[in-house]
Formats: C-alpha cells, structure tokens, sequence
C-alpha cells in the first residue's frame, strides 16, 4: 500500500533552471501523522534506485514536472536535489511558486510518496510508528505539508553548489563553509594593479596564484547556473 507524507520547504535561494535541493524526509521527528522517521529506512531505496524518482504535482501520476536527480542519507534526514521540467507547463507554475514563496518568506510544501518495508511502535509510546525501512516512489510539490522540520535549502546558485560539495566531499562545517567560499571569491576578484603589486608578484608564488585563480575560474564555470 503506498502511504503519504507531507513536509514544508524553506527556500534560501532559488534560480531560473528548475534545479532546487533540501531534506525530503527529517530523522527522529515525530510528524503529524505519529510516525518517525529512523536513519537508515532510505537506504535499500537508495542503492536500489540511484536516487532517481519522478518528481510529480499532489502525487498525479498523470502530472510528472520532473525527476530527482541525487539523494543520500546524512544525519539530519533524507537530502534530494531534484531538477523541474520547465517544458511542462505545471512545472513552470510550481517553479513560479516557489519563487513567490521565497520573497514572501512563504512555505513550500514537499510530500513524498512511499510504501512501509519495516515498522515497529515506540516502545514508551505504541501510539508512535517508528519507520524502519521504506521504499520511495515518488515525492510531489504540495499546498499543505505535515513534517515541520524538513525544507528545501536552496535551488542552486554556483556558490550553494561548491559549498554542498565543501560540506559533503571535504568535511567543512557551515562555517568553515562560509569562510571558504568568501576567500575563493576574494581571490578571484583579485586584480594585479600596476604600482599595487607586492614583492612577490614576479616570483613562483605569484605564478602559483595566478595558476589556482584560472583553475578556480575554470571550475565556476563548469557548475551550471540553477
């Protein structure tokens, strides 16, 4: 049987390309419906799937607007970065929405749809599902969501980009992050003026400089602008 839940999206950030990122699923949160989520219920789906599932409009399979595109397991829940077919024209509409949220500070709401594997009641409160394995079929853009703690962080920028890759691939910390992508960006708007040039300039760690601010260049622009 394929159940439903539902989360609200706090967009950050938002792009013209369709391509949007955030916790489809939080971990240890009990959400309106009394079911928890535990770490490692995505898992099989995962392997199993690659991380692609059709993104559709309040679950209508007649209404696919586009596909997720990565997924993974981290400590605080379910990440997905999912790409909108702007060629569909409901997902021109839900991506104008999204839009609109974000300068209002409104909430969008994410809904995904999966079939139960494994389950066990809390032990302290039977009330309470506790969700062990669970096989995703699909998430849909919703009106009203249920979990309170899952969001979309962003729908990409380059910089959102290189700072998920900072966090995920190097270990960074979100400040850290921060810190990094400020220096990177200081050093590419770097500018050798005449008369400004240190002692340094003409020798191999100028050259070094200049080397790394090329590459820096170079990986900017094969991240695509979401």
């Amino acid at each position: 049987m394929k159940e439903i839940k539902s989360f609200p999206f706090k967009m950050d950030a938002i792009n013209d390309a369709g391509e949007f990122c955030g916790y489809a699923s939080t971990f240890g949160s009990i959400d309106l419906g009394g079911d928890v989520v535990e770490k490692g219920a995505y898992k099989k789906t995962l392997i199993e799937s690659n991380g692609r599932f059709p993104i559709l409009d309040h679950h209508d399979p007649t209404r696919q607007i586009g596909w997720n595109v990565e997924a993974y397991e981290d400590e605080r829940g379910l990440f997905v970065r999912g790409l909108l077919d702007l060629n569909v024209t409901t997902a021109r509409e839900r991506h104008s929405l999204m839009k609109m949220a974000q300068s209002i500070g409104g909430r969008t709401g994410l809904s995904i749809g999966f079939r139960v594997i494994k389950e066990e009641a809390d032990p302290r409160r039977p009330e309470i599902r506790r969700l062990k394995e669970v096989q995703l079929m699909e998430y849909s853009v919703v009106t009203f969501p249920m979990n309170q703690q899952a969001g979309i962080i962003s729908v990409k920028s380059k910089e959102e980009m290189i700072g998920q890759f900072l966090k995920n691939a190097v270990g960074m910390d979100s400040q850290q992050t921060r810190l990094a992508i400020r220096n990177l960006k200081s050093l590419l708007a770097t500018k050798n003026e005449p008369g400004k040039a240190h002692s340094w300039t003409k020798g191999a760690d100028y050259q070094n400089t200049r080397m790394l601010r090329q590459s820096l260049r170079q990986l900017l622009n094969t991240v695509k602008e979401a």
